[in-house]
């Protein structure tokens, strides 16, 4: 009975340990609170109006009605009419553009959440987004942070819908298991 109550934490205690968070994400993506409008504004002259939210954040864009797309660790900054998403590229020092989304033109936004996760997804006619945003270290959701993006988009008058489910990203490559049958 001890044996099997050892073995059993040792597995729980490895199983767990694949649960913490890596720096990777942190590393990808450059975001300094304090700099970020004026950086923002810097690298992307078209820029209008004031910033009103801005922070870290995971994208998945793909086609309307699909639920799974490409996956991009960003930043996202709002001004009153538009929503830029950038990323962050470390041989220039720059970040550049992944999408640009005019809010007038946006068909619809719904918020899907599971558990603590959350994404505000926005349709247009062409393609369809799921923005998640992340606390500023990275890593880990920020749902308030999400719901507040959610809020601010929505009061400009964007059809609000019910959300079909979280997006996510393609799944990873499996190995594939051939066997092999040599005969006698």
């Amino acid at each position: 009975m001890r044996f099997l109550a050892s073995w059993f934490l040792l597995a729980a205690s490895v199983l767990l340990s694949g649960c913490n968070t890596t720096p990777y994400d942190k590393a990808t993506i450059y975001y300094d609170r304090a700099q970020f409008p004026a950086q923002i504004a810097q690298d992307f002259p078209g820029l209008t109006g004031p910033v009103l939210q801005h922070g870290r954040c995971t994208l998945i864009v793909a086609t309307p009605g699909s639920n799974t797309g490409t996956y991009h660790f960003c930043t996202f900054a709002l001004t009153s009419n538009e929503l830029y998403v950038q990323g962050w590229d470390a041989k220039a020092l720059k970040y550049v553009e992944l999408v640009h989304v005019d809010l007038s033109k946006l068909k619809t936004i719904s918020i899907a959440s599971f558990l603590r996760a959350s994404q505000v997804q926005l349709t247009e006619e062409r393609r369809q987004l799921a923005l998640s945003a992340s606390i500023d270290e990275g890593g880990y959701g920020d749902s308030a942070a999400t719901e507040r993006l959610f809020e601010s988009i929505k009061s400009k008058g964007v059809l609000v819908v019910k959300s079909e489910g979280m997006m996510s990203p393609p799944a990873a490559p499996s190995p594939m298991i051939i066997p092999i049958v040599i005969p006698k």
